[in-house]
């Protein structure tokens, strides 16, 4: 028995009909030359000439029909009539199952086509090693057909062997072979392909494997035998380039993100992936500083002797510097060409910059459109090289723009749908929008939204969705993603003065859905304890005016204050948002009053007593406090780019009463700088002053004064590596923080994401400050100075997790002299 060929069915069925056709056809053309002979004849009589050529057109006609019908009956194909299939050579596999796959059915008539779409089929099942389709036996009414195939065997164990540096279960994860697979050659060169990118993603270039399929017991059932040859992990030595011209080795590899040569801080780890990307970022480099046709040619990879070096070398063809040239705008309308032109970020003869040119386009004069409603307007720049003939050559380093602008329609917005608030109240949302419907749809009014929203700190995602509903309208869908705000507030702190310190209490920044704040805290320690409760309503009748009302008592005391406090009273605060000088101010007053009282003076107290504090005489103060803000952070938690701005003047007494009589005056300045795509630097500066009103010592209480030092959680301000009060004038006799009129601290953060949700950050921090006595005294070269690491943690329910560890540097010993001190500073929970 052979297999079937394609048309072997067709010649089988074909050949005595073949035969008969020929015999005829033979007849035939020997009919046709004793026709000829005798027309021949014929034609020689003139009389029978024209009877003649009739003749001989009816036998032609009479050939050529019987030529046709040869050349059709022999073209059309002749099937078999299938009587029976039978399956041959599985071991493990259904032959009903191969037989079902083949679509040979008996009874039905099958041609050559149907035999090569039953190997296909069959071998779509990727079980078998080759496939035989035969006929077994032939009768008069049709035949018996044999499938004959050669089954792969099964996958029993994979064996490992040489893996020292990779572990099992990571090799067997990047194989994907499991028990029982079918083990077929092309399974087995996947998995030795994927081996090897394994290693080599981990710097183990070298590395070699070697697969082997070893017999068992059962002829069907095969342990697949893997060798590894690790070899030692490839680092890389040195880069080098060539061709380039512009740029020296040293400046092209800072443009190497990834691929980095082995050194102190860096692993010379090599990854192919990576490097690919950091060859597109150099000619990014290279198309951004005016080498618009820069490419890389060619790269090799050798190795030192020892073969645990590598050496990359990168040839490079620059291309020439290109230059931008004359700019042209079409098809605008809305906007003039000089308006247009104000938005480039480069001008005529600026050395070529791809990232400028797709800047200006998308950002520039795309938000020329976009806030004006055209937010499908469309703006392709066309780069036209300009042919400057000089006398022996042509120069094209020159590329004129050509802005093709499509404007597109005008759209208003429609409506605002807001999805996903399950807690937040949808007027909560929708009072923070600028972009109202009806407007003209404006993008920067859509950022501006979106930022407000985020700042509220209500929602841990917000995505809008722009959809076009008409011809010139759309709707926005704004979708949030609600997360917890309520927090339990546990803080805590400790210093080896006042020893543990924090606060119990709870604070809900969206009372029930409505943006209002209310908390309740209890704050303690050893020698400090506090109680307060506030509540506030930021959208007073339905108008951007805060309204607010706390009351507070706070206990302190013990042999570090020298003396006790306790401090009771009540505050009230309205605040309200401007429109000047921009939209991110706002203005708050705040009316205090509070009744103090000092008692249970220490020997050592009574007889420095620094401030002149009377004991046991009650002291009553009425205060106003005004207070302007500017905040324009982009995320309440994680900042990275923005400003916080605060001025405050507090007025204590004249014509509102009350023991104490003063002016405070409170600055502060933030701001924050992304400095790469993660890094973010963040700078504050403070400054404040406190006068009398009559220069009397009394007119100032005690704990309006500044005091400096250690993590600021229960008055003062904080200066990380000191402890608390601790900076600035103390007494001579028993050393107590005397306070300060002026007060002056700079601080220099460096913070970097560690987990985006919940919010977790790491710093490295500068810190720089001091207190003093009078406002006459303030040097601001006399600064007391720290440094030292941190890390933020913000957890829903909890609020921030903070800890520090400061240095010091501004220490004085017993003999005078500067030395440093480490000190751990703690933070549990968010004070209010």
């Amino acid at each position: 028995m052979e297999p079937i060929s394609e048309l072997q069915v067709d010649t089988i069925s074909l050949m005595s009909l073949q035969d008969a056709s020929y015999s005829l056809f033979s007849a035939l053309l020997c009919c046709e030359i004793q026709l000829t002979s005798i027309f021949s004849k014929i034609l020689r009589r003139k009389r029978a000439k024209v009877k003649s050529y009739g003749i001989i057109a009816i036998c032609l006609l009479a050939l050529l029909l019987v030529s046709s019908l040869y050349a059709q009956e022999s073209q059309r194909p002749t099937g078999v009539r299938v009587l029976g299939v039978r399956v041959e050579g599985t071991a493990t596999a259904d032959p009903g199952l191969v037989v079902a796959n083949s679509g040979i059915v008996v009874g039905n008539t099958i041609y050559g086509e149907d035999i090569q779409r039953a190997i296909r089929r069959i071998w779509a099942l990727n079980m078998f090693g080759s496939i035989d389709i035969l006929i077994e036996r032939e009768t008069s009414a049709g035949a018996f057909f044999l499938i004959r195939v050669l089954e792969y065997p099964r996958l029993e164990t994979v064996e490992v062997r040489g893996n020292r540096k990779m572990n099992r279960t990571e090799i067997m994860e990047t194989l994907n072979l499991y028990m029982g697979q079918v083990l077929r050659p092309s399974r087995i060169q996947r998995a030795q392909r994927d081996l090897q990118r394994l290693y080599e993603e981990k710097g183990y270039l070298l590395a070699e494997a070697t697969f082997e399929v070893i017999d068992t017991d059962d002829e069907m059932q095969k342990t697949l035998r893997i060798e590894i040859d690790e070899g030692s992990k490839v680092k890389i030595r040195e880069i080098t380039f060539e061709g380039n011209n512009a740029f020296t080795d040293g400046k092209l590899r800072k443009q190497l993100r990834h691929t980095k040569e082995r050194g102190f801080f860096r692993s010379g780890s090599f990854d192919r992936v990576e490097y690919e990307e950091d060859l597109e970022e150099l000619i990014t480099f290279y198309r951004n500083h005016g080498y618009r046709d820069a490419r890389v040619v060619g790269d090799s990879i050798s190795y030192t002797e020892d073969r645990r070096r590598m050496l990359l070398n990168i040839e490079i063809d620059e291309g020439p510097l290109y230059y931008f040239g004359d700019i042209e705008f079409e098809g605008n309308t809305l906007f003039g060409e000089e308006e247009l032109l104000s938005q480039l970020e480069f001008r005529p003869g600026d050395p070529y910059s791809e990232e400028r040119l797709t800047y200006t386009t998308a950002e520039r004069l795309g938000s020329l459109y976009y806030d004006r409603g055209y937010i499908y307007s469309q703006i392709q720049p066309v780069e036209i090289p300009r042919m400057a003939v000089s006398d022996s050559t042509n120069d094209t380093d020159t590329l004129d723009i050509h802005f093709t602008i499509m404007e597109g329609n005008q759209f208003r917005v429609r409506q605002i749908h807001i999805l996903g608030n399950t807690k937040t109240k949808e007027r909560v949302i929708r009072r923070e929008f600028m972009l109202y419907p009806g407007e003209t749809f404006d993008v920067s009014k859509l950022r501006r939204s979106i930022r407000d929203v985020t700042i509220l700190n209500y929602f841990a995602n917000i995505e809008p969705d722009v959809q076009q509903v008409a011809e010139d309208e759309v709707d926005l869908y704004v979708t949030v993603e609600e997360k917890p705000t309520d927090q339990a507030n546990v803080s805590a702190g400790y210093s080896e003065r006042d020893g543990m310190i924090g606060a119990v209490g709870f604070a809900m920044p969206n009372l029930f859905g409505n943006g209002q704040r209310f908390s309740l805290d209890w704050n303690f320690g050893r020698i400090y304890r506090s109680f307060s409760i506030s509540f506030t309503e930021p959208w007073l009748l339905n108008t951007p005016t805060l309204a607010g009302v706390s009351f507070f008592d706070l206990r302190r005391g013990g042999s570090y204050y020298g003396y006790d406090e306790s401090v009771t009273g009540a505050s009230f605060r309205l605040g309200r948002r401007f429109r000047w000088p921009d939209d991110y101010t706002r203005g708050d007053i705040i009316y205090r009053i509070d009744r103090a009282l000092y008692d249970n003076f220490s020997e050592s107290f009574r007889e420095t007593n620094p401030r002149g504090i009377e004991e046991g005489v009650p002291r009553y103060s009425s205060s106003v406090t005004a207070i302007v803000t500017r905040d324009s952070r982009d995320n309440p938690e994680f900042p990275s780019r923005g400003s916080v701005h605060s001025y405050s003047l507090e007025l204590a007494g004249s014509f509102l009463g009350g023991d104490d009589q003063f002016i405070k005056h409170n600055f502060s300045s933030e701001w924050y700088f992304p400095v790469t795509s993660k890094l973010v630097l963040y700078s504050q500066t403070r400054y404040g002053v406190i006068y009398s009103l009559h220069g009397e010592p009394d007119d100032i209480p005690y704990i309006d004064y500044f005091f400096m030092g250690g993590s600021g959680i229960s008055f003062g301000e904080s200066l990380r590596g000191y402890e608390d009060r601790e900076v600035g004038p103390q007494t001579s006799v028993g050393g107590y923080s005397i306070g300060g009129s002026t007060l002056f601290k700079q601080t220099i953060e460096m913070r970097i994401p560690l987990v985006p949700n919940p919010t977790v950050f790491g710093l490295v921090f500068f810190d720089a400050g001091n207190v003093w006595l009078t406002p006459s005294e303030t040097d601001f070269s006399n600064l007391r100075r720290s440094a030292g690491f941190g890390m933020r943690l913000f957890m829903p329910l909890i609020g921030l997790i903070g800890l520090d560890y400061g240095y010091g540097f501004d220490y004085i010993d017993s003999s005078g002299r500067r030395k440093g001190e480490w000190v751990p500073h703690f933070q549990f929970g968010r004070t209010f």
